[in-house]
């Protein structure tokens, strides 16, 4: 019967460590920026990272075609004019969705 009990109280005591660690919540954060320009045509979207949001750095990250996620500096200015060409072109495109 203790056995049972250590055995329940050990696998509680995991469970806690899991779960204030993060466990299954880990993130999926860019570690690193490039600054190597990303052509528009390989790029269907993009999102911030943001530290406050749990990362180690800020960063843009671009999603390809292909899936892929690059990650580049937030404040670089090829950066800013790519983000800026993808919300132009989603806009326009949900002005032509919405028809």
């Amino acid at each position: 019967m203790k056995k049972l009990q250590l055995l329940c109280l050990s696998l509680l005591v995991l469970g806690c460590i899991l779960g204030v660690h993060g466990g299954n919540n880990v993130l999926d954060c860019c570690l690193r920026t490039r600054e190597t320009p990303i052509p528009r045509r390989i790029v269907r979207d993009y999102r911030l990272q943001l530290v406050q949001d749990g990362c180690d750095i800020p960063a843009a990250v671009f999603i390809t075609t292909k899936g892929k996620r690059l990650c580049a500096p937030p404040q670089a200015p090829w950066v800013l004019r790519l983000q800026e060409k993808l919300d132009t072109s989603f806009s326009r495109r949900e002005r032509v969705d919405d028809g």
